[in-house]
């Protein structure tokens, strides 16, 4: 049996304190994991193999059992570190990602809601953003060199690079880690690896926002690259709706934003990059919407 991970289980005896289960095909040597961990594949998956009888207490049970029965149990630690099976299904198995509710943060890290009576440990040293009471993060299950079984939100090599998505695809990423020099980091649907690149970044995100976005390119390892908007022929005219839009409601018509603005500035003020600015007031002069000198751009 493994820990961390559903079972098919033999029920051995019955007993006052609830069924003892076995492997029921104890003949089959377990695989490793199928994604990497803190250590190595062959390392976590000898740490949890759990053999001999485990205890299935009578409060875990989802139907009436009998000896010799087979069924599935999830493995995993009691509150004195002993393995324990349940039939109740936990919210995360072993190298899955799922979104948790925090239910109590501590100086040492932080426990929350997967759906067992023993809540799961989310260690100081493995959270990105510093959780609160009550909020939602995304994490991964492993199990650590005390062979405990933590989650993290350090998901990066917890996530998969075979999504089905194309280039133009249209996607739910939620952002697990940001502050590199290459972008922001995002799990498409909770399971596949995915980035926006720092130049796309045209508005502010961070660690645990959901978007919407757009699927860039694929790389040839099967990551995705992502924007957070439309290709350039197919925006421009969304942006110059907007510069339109703020210049109406600027006081005399006129914002002082030009094509020399400093790119974060343009970026606060119109939620766009500065080539995406210049390119649609380029537009707009054209038309004769608008005219720009060293001030400002003003409404026509």
């Amino acid at each position: 049996m493994e820990l961390g991970k559903i079972n098919t289980v033999k029920i051995a005896r019955i007993t006052p304190h609830g069924a003892y289960v076995t492997d029921a095909e104890p003949e089959n040597t377990p695989e490793a994991p199928a994604t990497a961990t803190p250590e190595t594949k062959e390392e976590e998956s000898t740490r949890g193999n759990i053999s001999g009888e485990v205890l299935l207490p009578k409060g875990e049970t989802t139907a009436r059992l009998n000896k010799g029965d087979i069924t599935e149990c999830f493995i995993y630690l009691d509150s004195e570190d002993r393995p324990v099976a349940t039939m109740k299904r936990p919210l995360l198995t072993l190298g899955e990602t799922a979104v948790l509710t925090c239910l109590e943060v501590t100086q040492l890290g932080t426990f929350l809601d997967w759906g067992l009576k023993k809540d799961l440990f989310l260690p100081y040293r493995e959270q990105t953003k510093r959780p609160k009471q009550g909020s939602r993060v995304l994490v991964a299950l492993y199990i650590d060199k005390s062979g405990r079984l933590c989650a993290t939100m350090k998901l990066y090599k917890y996530l998969r690079n075979d999504s089905p998505y194309k280039t133009g695809d249209r996607v739910l990423g939620r952002v697990y880690e940001t502050g590199r020099d290459e972008g922001a980091h995002v799990a498409v649907d909770g399971v596949f690896r995915a980035l926006i690149p720092k130049k796309d970044l045209v508005t502010e995100v961070n660690i645990g926002d959901e978007i919407r976005l757009r699927v860039a390119r694929v790389l040839p390892d099967g990551k995705l690259v992502l924007a957070m908007r439309d290709p350039s022929h197919v925006q421009i005219f969304a942006d110059c709706e907007l510069i339109i839009g703020r210049l109406t409601a600027a006081p005399g018509n006129f914002l002082p934003v030009h094509d020399k603005t400093d790119t974060d500035v343009i970026r606060r003020t119109f939620g766009m990059s500065k080539n995406s600015f210049k390119r649609a007031v380029g537009h707009l002069m054209k038309e004769g919407k608008v005219t720009q000198d060293d001030s400002g751009i003003k409404l026509v």
